[in-house]
């Protein structure tokens, strides 16, 4: 999608000359755990990752409350534990955060799944359609959290895939505020009114679908402009240093807001 009704991919020169010398961000072992449960913390951890904003509290401080749950023997690997999850007992674990609700029955979900809450397809595409086939709350129309999860654990060295390229980017709030900003996605003018005024949108709305959509068209086009100048790159990894760039713009025009258990 290039063009829709209400966003379309604008030039990428910006962003190409933005982000082509930035290096691909590398995986954080001070702030996420590293023991020997990284595949089930990482399983945990991408289950309820989503929806940040409004809250003063982002994706780091989630992580490094369940890397601290973990370090201090939490049994959060245990199916059982998870399956009787609720919204009280895990903001004991990680503090407050928007739907609370909403991510401790994510967490029911994946204990329901017993033995197999922690298995690890040999296929990241495999793995990501998997869990959007199994769990609800992974079963975004654009994968967000489905791909991230195999995309964290090859990023962790908690296992290999020989199909990341398949993978697109992670299609949220942060890097289509990115985009923008380097005039990559263009939105009309009724949009971009609601999204500078803090106007939410509602979730599945045609303007949060195209927004999303074109954000996975402009990084596989950044992707291919990288790859042409001599930087092959995957597109998850073109993902990783556009979300690392969004976090120092100042200053910086809104991100489009949705409640979702999406993103």
């Amino acid at each position: 999608m290039e063009h829709g009704s209400h966003v379309q991919v604008g030039s990428l020169k910006d962003a190409f000359e933005a982000i082509r010398d930035l290096p691909v961000p590398a995986w954080d072992r001070r702030r996420h755990y590293t023991g020997e449960r990284i595949v089930e913390y990482l399983f945990v951890l991408d289950t309820i990752n989503f929806s940040f904003w409004g809250s003063g509290r982002g994706y780091w401080q989630l992580a490094e409350a369940l890397r601290d749950a973990f370090a201090r023997g939490e049994p959060l690997w245990e199916p059982e534990q998870l399956s009787s999850m609720t919204a009280r007992r895990l903001r004991e674990l990680v503090g407050d955060f928007p739907l609370l609700e909403e991510r401790a029955a994510a967490l029911r979900e994946l204990g329901g799944l017993g033995t197999g809450a922690f298995q690890v397809s040999p296929s990241a595409v495999e793995l990501a359609r998997d869990l959007a086939g199994r769990l609800p709350s992974y079963a975004d129309p654009f994968l967000k959290r489905a791909q991230i999860l195999p995309a964290d654990l090859w990023g962790a060295g908690a296992a290999q895939f020989p199909d990341l390229a398949e993978l697109t980017c992670f299609a949220d709030y942060k890097l289509p505020q990115a985009l923008r900003h380097l005039n990559a996605l263009q939105y009309s003018g009724e949009l971009s009114r609601k999204i500078d005024n803090w106007v939410e949108l509602p979730a599945g709305s045609e303007e949060e679908t195209e927004i999303r959509a074109a954000t996975v068209v402009a990084v596989d086009r950044l992707r291919d402009l990288l790859e042409e100048a001599g930087r092959p790159l995957l597109a998850i990894e073109v993902d990783w240093i556009l979300w690392s760039y969004a976090q120092g713009l100042f200053p910086v025009r809104p991100y489009h807001r949705v409640r979702t258990v999406f993103y």
